[in-house]
């Protein structure tokens, strides 16, 4: 499946309703939103692909958000670990190019990316995270499988 929160919560109801009880895959768009709460409970058996997930509530990322957004109290209120995650770890490895090329000119920065190493993010440690050949810094081994649990996104259980 591949759809945003909403309409992935309707084809949950709606395979309930028929009373269809396949697998469901999904990439991330369950994850972004209180998606067992629109699904229901059956939400609870859609497995989705994941690069990052909170699972420790004294992570240093858990704490500064919980820092800068009072209303965030446990794991399952952050929903969107993965989209912050991977803006985080982006935003990390743009810097470091900036700051090794001395300039902000693109063609600059795209070689300093290219010579990265040793830059700590959240999802893992990059080193040369980027070739002319490949300009994805994540791999296979990078993503995870999950599903909720009482809410809250947990790692699927191999």
């Amino acid at each position: 499946m591949v759809a945003k929160v909403a309409p992935s919560a309707q084809v949950v109801k709606s395979l309930d309703r028929m009373g269809w009880d396949v697998p469901i895959a999904s990439h991330w768009g369950p994850a972004g939103g209180r998606f067992t709460e629109r699904a229901g409970p059956s939400g609870e058996r859609v497995h989705f692909i994941q690069t990052f997930l909170f699972t420790d509530p004294g992570h240093p990322l858990f704490v500064r958000l919980q820092e800068m957004f009072p209303e965030i109290e446990t794991l399952a209120d952050v929903t969107q670990a993965t989209g912050i995650a991977n803006a985080y770890d982006a935003t990390l490895l743009l810097a470091e190019a900036i700051e090794q090329a001395g300039s902000t000119h693109g063609p600059a920065i795209r070689q300093a990316m290219y010579e990265i190493s040793g830059v700590e993010g959240v999802i893992k440690t990059y080193d040369t995270p980027f070739t002319p050949d490949d300009e994805d810094a994540l791999g296979p081994e990078d993503y995870v499988f999950s599903q909720f649990v009482d809410g809250q996104i947990i790692p699927l259980e191999q």
